[in-house]
């Protein structure tokens, strides 16, 4: 319960099936079920430089229906936000009953929905493997897009009867999530015929005018040599949190590198263990050398899109949304990025939703009218 009221108070400010000819009918009078899985000894996060936990629950969603023989169903997979773990969607915005609401009112046909659980030290891998150290031969925190395409989906696979397809199966995710969802959908072209996105940070350069933020966090002053590597990760330090794991994901310092210039030490580690944040001494980014250049832009969304990901994304229905006023912003990231998707001649769409007087539409709040419209949009494309 602990972690579950910590988790919530970081998500406050941050944050395949053909159309079918006879569709599987549901039963209005029974709900589906949300049931927990676990995998143990996961190899994608075994052996890491920083131990994660390898044995996950997973949520699957079973709907109420009865599948005739040799039938599958379409399943999307949705990939929580910073903070979150598997239970997120379900804690925060109530994704069972929703589900059942909108199965056993004819809203959407049947689907498997699963909610893997992407949480580590850092309170989120961003769905990435995590650079393997050249000295160690170990990835730093965990191989965690391995983990979903191999480990989650292999297992689902097996398990229950689903549309192996690409048209049968989508993925989503809020903010964390919805970065994770676009970039496995680029890495993985033949998995997915659906993508969306709530929130989702796509372009990293959108988040440079949060480090000042980071710095009040932490009461660092550029130019302060000793304020600048005591910068650290605490409760209570959200955007700090953040920022170091992303460079977990993305940044991780070699452990035989004795470049120091960007290099924070993590609590309760010697030597180099740790990572390369993306600002130096005196507060700026350099745009132009790395590890902003090398790794956190190669990381990027907008950036992956232009080198490959356009053509990943070729006849995929894709979608994204983002409340305009975003507490990090993102509504124009978002709006960049859909623009680049129109451009390319893509069949994308993108929802900017408005708040109302008192209740703005930032980041986490608007997220279960949202949900409703993502369950609607894969629905669509999965009985196209």
């Amino acid at each position: 319960m602990k972690k579950i009221i910590f988790l919530l108070l970081i998500l406050a400010a941050f944050i395949g099936c053909s159309k079918r000819d006879n569709p599987v009918e549901s039963k209005p009078s029974e709900l589906g079920i949300l049931w927990t899985a676990h995998l143990d000894s996961i190899a994608s996060l075994d052996s890491c430089i920083i131990p994660q936990v390898t044995g996950r629950d997973f949520y699957i969603y079973t709907p109420p229906v009865d599948l005739p023989a040799g039938e599958t169903l379409p399943v999307l997979y949705l990939l929580h936000g910073y903070g979150g773990d598997y239970r997120y969607f379900n804690v925060l915005f109530d994704v069972k009953n929703l589900l059942d609401e909108m199965i056993t009112s004819g809203e959407i046909s049947p689907m498997f929905v699963i909610l893997p659980d992407a949480d580590n030290t850092f309170g989120g891998s961003f769905y990435v493997n995590s650079p393997v150290d050249s000295a160690l031969m170990q990835s730093f925190s965990g191989r965690y897009e391995d983990y979903i395409v191999n480990d989650i989906m292999g297992f689902v696979n097996t398990h229950l009867r689903v549309n192996q397809t690409a048209a049968g199966q989508g993925i989503s995710g809020h903010s964390m999530g919805g970065y994770g969802a676009y970039r496995i959908a680029m890495d993985y072209p033949d998995l997915f015929g659906s993508v969306s996105a709530m929130s989702a940070p796509v372009s990293f350069r959108g988040l440079l005018p949060l480090i000042p933020a980071v710095f009040a966090e932490n009461g660092f002053t550029p130019g302060d040599t000793a304020g600048f590597y005591a910068i650290a990760p605490a409760r209570g330090k959200r955007l700090t949190s953040m920022m170091f794991a992303m460079a977990a994901a993305f940044s991780p310092h070699s452990v035989i590198d004795p470049d120091t210039a960007l290099f924070h030490r993590l609590v309760n580690t010697t030597g180099f263990v740790g990572v390369d944040l993306p600002f130096a001494i005196d507060g700026t980014v350099d745009t132009t050398a790395a590890p902003w250049t090398t790794k956190w832009l190669a990381n990027d969304i907008t950036t992956r899109f232009a080198m490959g990901g356009s053509a990943a994304l070729q006849d995929k229905a894709l979608y994204l949304d983002c409340g305009d006023s975003d507490d990090l912003g993102l509504h124009y990231q978002n709006r960049a990025f859909y623009q680049l998707l129109t451009d390319a001649g893509l069949n994308a769409r993108y929802i900017e939703y408005t708040g109302y007087t008192g209740n703005p539409a930032g980041h986490v709040n608007f997220v279960n009218d949202r949900l409703r419209e993502v369950l609607k949009f894969h629905d669509r494309a999965f009985n196209q």
